[in-house]
């Protein structure tokens, strides 16, 4: 029986906290639009009327807070790299971490602007269009990650940096780099389109990269127009293959497909490349083996922090030794879990709980995997 070793080394998260307002409203009271030849829907609210809720309720979020979470209940000691501002979603905030055992060592104040908040509106199929309103989370310095010392940390996770915070991005891998920190990036949308150049340039020293399929999309211009020699990689295609391994990328009038892509990726220099595809499950390439978790059965309650929870469970069990495989079905188990929940950190397991929920492990059942 293949056993799964627990993630117990140090470890840091460096990223966005957030007081998430969550309101769920039935169907009947809100309209959705969907564009099919877009694939994109639309909430519709109408102007001048009072909308009634099933339930509105705070929870404290954000990247860096629901890493921080994911990886402390799996056994990690943990510390948090983040902002927040001199007000009372501050103190909510830091209260939340503490009650989850996590460091607040690192946690800064600034009275530049008041701690993100994010207001999610869930309906129809649960997945929330949210507002956002970043805040402190904008506000981090140089001096915040020079004055670090990184040789505690087994693991550093970035997550998503907001605007001028991603400036320091390049700072924070060099750091971690130096340190010999086993670095997971999952970097947003906005980054990858601001600071794109940045981000390639430093994947050389970024052990895991955790991506969605939109963010990739986003990338694809810039991968073609490179000149590794991936991007001409043949691989053959079945209709039995998942559906981003048939369809593969296209964006801005040019196209790559999903294998030839993730090979661009790793040349840059990670050891791990993920992918996820939302509901439709998610990609793993590492060496010449490319591995695919299918989507696991759930009733879905709202789809905010499952990428959080996936790719930092991912990344907290491969650098505890555990094989790629095993991690990527650990990992969609967590996800599976918190998106059964409204909120983005409740459904979180601990290590005991998702041993549990994985049953008898056997991976030829549970993962596909085919050599690139």
């Amino acid at each position: 029986m293949t056993i799964l070793q627990q993630p117990c080394r140090p470890a840091l998260s460096i990223g966005t906290v957030m007081i998430d307002i969550i309101t769920v409203i039935a169907d009947n009271d809100i309209e959705l639009m969907t564009l099919h030849n877009m694939t994109t829907s639309f909430l519709m609210l109408e102007q001048g009327r009072k909308i009634e809720s099933q339930s509105i309720d705070t929870y404290v979020g954000g990247g860096g807070a629901n890493t921080a979470v994911c990886m402390s209940r799996l056994g990690m000691p943990m510390e948090i790299l983040a902002l927040v501002g001199e007000d009372l979603n501050a103190k909510k905030i830091m209260a939340r971490l503490e009650d989850e055992n996590i460091a607040l060592d690192h946690i800064q104040q600034t009275g530049d602007a008041g701690s993100g908040v994010a207001v999610h509106i869930s309906s129809h199929d649960r997945n929330a269009a949210i507002f956002t309103h970043r805040g402190a989370n904008c506000h981090l310095k140089a001096d915040h990650v020079r004055d670090m010392d990184f040789t505690k940390y087994d693991l550093v996770y970035i997550t998503n940096l907001s605007n001028q915070s991603a400036d320091h991005f390049p700072l924070i891998v060099t750091r971690a780099a130096a340190a010999g920190c086993f670095i997971a990036s999952n970097p947003g949308i906005r980054q990858l389109t601001r600071l794109c150049d940045d981000f390639l340039k430093n994947l050389g020293a970024i052990t895991l990269l955790s991506i969605n399929k939109v963010e990739c999309e986003s990338l694809v211009p810039k991968l073609i127009s490179g000149d590794q020699k991936y991007k001409n990689a043949s691989f053959p295609i079945t209709e039995d293959m998942p559906p981003l391994l048939k369809s593969g990328f296209k964006f801005g009038g040019f196209s790559l497909g999903l294998v030839e892509c993730m090979k661009i990726l790793a040349a840059h220099g990670p050891d791990y490349v993920v992918i996820t595809d939302g509901s439709k499950g998610a990609y793993l390439m590492q060496g010449e083996t490319l591995y695919y978790c299918p989507p696991q059965d759930v009733v879905m309650r709202g789809s905010a922090g499952a990428g959080d929870s996936f790719s930092s469970t991912l990344a907290s069990f491969v650098s505890a030794g555990n094989a790629p495989d095993l991690s990527l079905y650990a990992a969609s188990v967590n996800a599976a879990s918190v998106i059964s929940f409204v909120d983005t950190q409740e459904g979180l397991l601990t290590y005991e709980a998702l041993e549990k929920n994985m049953g008898p492990i056997d991976m030829t059942n549970r993962i596909f995997s085919w050599d690139i």
